[in-house]
């Protein structure tokens, strides 16, 4: 009787072990297409993102040089304007 209950218990995990490699092997290639094209889709949104975020630095760049040329100009402007002034003989009030 135990040999029975033994074999049986022997032949059903032996055949549980044989079905899902059969299982894995009929389903690999549509799996591996989904993984592919989720893999393709995730790197295609991660050079979009890093595409964006190089814009945006480069935008934010440009603003931050325009600014800075402003900055000399109005200090250059500034210099000249003290310069003039520091020429000029004062003025005398009666």
């Amino acid at each position: 009787m135990k040999r029975i209950v033994v074999l049986t218990l022997l032949v059903t995990v032996a055949a549980g072990w044989w079905m899902p490699i059969r299982a894995q092997d009929a389903v690999p290639s549509r799996s591996n297409r989904q993984t592919e094209k989720s893999a393709q889709r995730q790197q295609k949104a991660l050079y979009e993102y890093q595409k964006k975020q190089e814009k945006a630095q480069q935008k934010a760049q440009r603003r931050a040089d325009k600014q800075q040329q402003r900055a000399a100009k109005k200090y250059e402007k500034q210099q000249r304007k003290m310069l003039k002034n520091a020429n000029l003989p004062a003025k005398h009030t009666p």
